[in-house]
């Protein structure tokens, strides 16, 4: 049977763990080292009484180096220009200058749609598949070399993360879902908004959302116990900060109020001050959030603008992070960057393996670390890892670079579209935005020509990807489209009654910094030419009501990808490697085919409506 030294120990143990757990140079047991952010998940050899340590402290400061995969190793030299750097990142696109067969021939993808998702980069796959994988093990396996090597590079992929964006002592980095939607939801269950127990009106939190939210950062907060309040934008589009403040007064007496805001809209790219609305909630006792998920790519993300000054106005108290969204993004988790101070929740949001430290037939202590006692189960290691590689690519390249070249493109694009007649962009042409587009494509006749038939057409005869609909961005959909309550509500019914196709939107597209001339300029004509030409190709589609899909008559239905249809042989699976790719050259070969085409188009031919009347009367785009 163990002595008494085992339960004094363990003892002492669950003492330790009582004990406030930031990483704190005013702590005397945890060492300078430690204390430090930028020594923070570099190899340490350090003799202490563990049992004293915190518990960040005790399971994450690995002193061995494992060879080959350090992501943050400082560099003594510059090895790369900006300039190589970002035609690698062009280069290394998984699947650029792949080809497709479509309705109208072979086409070369052109991505488009970056503000949905980014894509995937080779050599942040190669160092994943080469320098990673071969070491994965679970990170709760904390003894053994492989488990090692996990946790330190998890760990290092955090503290890039949180440098990037300018996290002080105060914040931590959590990982969760899959993007924002999954930071937000967290959010709100840890500041306990998802009672079912009814509360009197006068105490309720109050939520301020803007004018331009995605619904990701919407919903969770209507289901919430929470009073939401949905500010306007002001004459240029931005956040009506004059109306804010009205309202921060107007509920100065509820006990929780929060601002939860975009920095950016993922429809017209217009940009928050961010920076002016954090100072305001502050000066009015409020928290400020902000959603990144559209701007986090693009913009430079600082925590904390005020850090060393006493008021700290405009220092940020969550953001909400997609890196799914980055260039070399898929496949990394969501992200909630937030003040220790909010973690307040003794139990975990989601408790389970990985939150606790100690648990007996009869009782359970849950971790006082805030970072790992929400990061429930067995975390997202590779998927981390990944996301501290994209933020470290962004930082190499420059959010300053990012945003000279991004601003050239939707600059000259927007000064080029707004000349045309038949091309409507939405909101504001000369508010500071990101280089992200909506618009609407108008026929001869002046119809809106429906936002799912453009994308159809610049995917079959131009290969661009592009995104049709409201982007998630239903109550801003209706600011910009000026869509009545009454107008709404029919529209409700008919959608309701499963007529997708009746839902209006726009065609969004956006120029990623790093595109060629020659891709960007091919991006321009090809939206002039839908709009000079779209109606000649009406007659050659199908449009089905239900979905809103519209497909070419001759389109091959058969699916694109299937895993039913994989092979195996002794080796394993039997990867076709004989997909065509192209080079940019032959962009404008697509441009003279859809020039002939159009051509040689007849005339539509008028169609028979096969839709109950109500759904036809509120019919706003042409089928024929």
């Amino acid at each position: 049977m163990p002595g008494k030294s085992f339960f004094s120990s363990i003892a002492a143990c669950f003492r330790g763990q009582g004990q406030d757990d930031r990483v704190s140079a005013s702590n005397p047991q945890i060492p300078k080292a430690i204390a430090s952010l930028e020594d923070f998940g570099k190899p340490q050899v350090i003799a202490l009484p563990t049992a004293k340590l915190p518990i960040l402290e005790r399971r994450h400061q690995f002193p061995y180096r494992i060879s080959g995969t350090t992501l943050g190793e400082k560099q003594t030299t510059q090895q790369y220009e900006p300039n190589e750097l970002i035609r690698s990142i062009r280069d290394n696109v998984v699947g650029e200058g792949q080809m497709f067969h479509g309705p109208f021939g072979d086409r070369r993808i052109t991505y488009a749609d970056y503000v949905a998702s980014g894509r995937s980069l080779g050599f942040i796959e190669d160092y994943i598949r080469q320098q990673v994988l071969p070491l994965y093990a679970n990170t709760h396996s904390e003894v053994s070399y492989t488990g090692r090597a996990m946790c330190q590079l998890r760990e290092e992929a955090r503290h890039i993360i949180h440098e990037s964006v300018g996290g002080s002592p105060d914040d931590v980095v959590i990982a969760l879902g899959s993007g924002s939607t999954a930071a937000i939801n967290r959010m709100v269950q840890v500041l306990g908004l998802t009672s079912d127990k009814p509360l009197p009106p006068d105490r309720r939190p109050v939520v301020f959302i803007g004018p331009y939210e995605h619904h990701s950062n919407d919903l969770p907060w209507r289901e919430s116990i929470a009073e939401v309040i949905r500010i306007p934008s002001d004459k240029d589009g931005h956040i009506d900060q004059a109306h804010l403040a009205e309202q921060l007064v107007r509920y100065s007496a509820r006990p929780l109020r929060v601002g939860s805001f975009s920095a950016a809209s993922n429809v017209t790219g217009i940009l928050s001050d961010t920076d002016g609305i954090t100072a305001l909630l502050h000066q009015h006792g409020a928290l400020a959030f902000w959603d990144y998920a559209a701007a986090a790519p693009y913009v430079n993300i600082n925590m904390n603008p005020d850090r060393g000054c006493a008021s700290g106005l405009r220092n940020k108290d969550a953001v909400f992070i997609s890196p799914h969204k980055f260039i070399g993004g898929p496949g990394t988790p969501g992200l909630l960057v937030v003040k220790r101070s909010l973690l307040q929740n003794r139990v975990p949001s989601v408790p389970g393996g990985g939150t606790v430290s100690f648990v007996t037939p009869d009782r359970h202590r849950y971790l006082t670390d805030a970072v790992h006692r929400e990061e429930g189960g067995t975390p997202a290691i590779v998927e981390m890892v990944r996301a501290g590689l994209v933020f470290q690519l962004k930082d190499k390249v420059g959010a300053a670079t990012i945003e000279r070249r991004e601003q050239a493109f939707v600059k000259t694009a927007i000064n080029h579209w707004r000349q045309h007649p038949r091309i409507q962009i939405l909101g504001s042409h000369d508010a500071a935005r990101l280089s992200v587009v909506s618009f609407l494509v108008k026929d001869g006749r002046g119809q809106t020509l429906h936002q799912n038939f453009v994308v159809a057409l610049l995917n079959d005869l131009f290969g661009i990807q592009a995104r049709g609909g409201c982007s998630c961005a239903g109550p801003y959909g209706h600011d910009l489209l000026n869509i009545g309550l009454e107008q709404s509500r029919t529209i409700t019914d008919a959608i309701a009654a499963g007529y997708e196709g009746v839902k209006p939107g726009w065609v969004r597209l956006n120029f990623n910094y790093f595109i060629s001339k020659a891709v960007f300029t091919f991006m321009l004509d090809a939206v002039d030419f839908i709009a000079d030409h779209a109606s000649a190709f009406l007659g050659q589609y199908k449009f089905d009501i239900m979905s809103g899909v519209w497909t070419h008559v001759d389109a091959d239905a058969s699916p694109i990808l299937a895993l039913g249809s994989i092979v195996y042989s002794n080796r394993g699976i039997v990867v076709d490697e004989s997909c065509p790719t192209a080079s940019e050259k032959v962009l404008p070969k697509h441009l003279v085919e859809a020039r002939q085409l159009a051509m040689q188009a007849g005339p539509a031919r008028p169609r028979l409506v096969q839709w109950p009347q109500e759904v036809e009367s509120i019919r706003w785009f042409p089928i024929s």
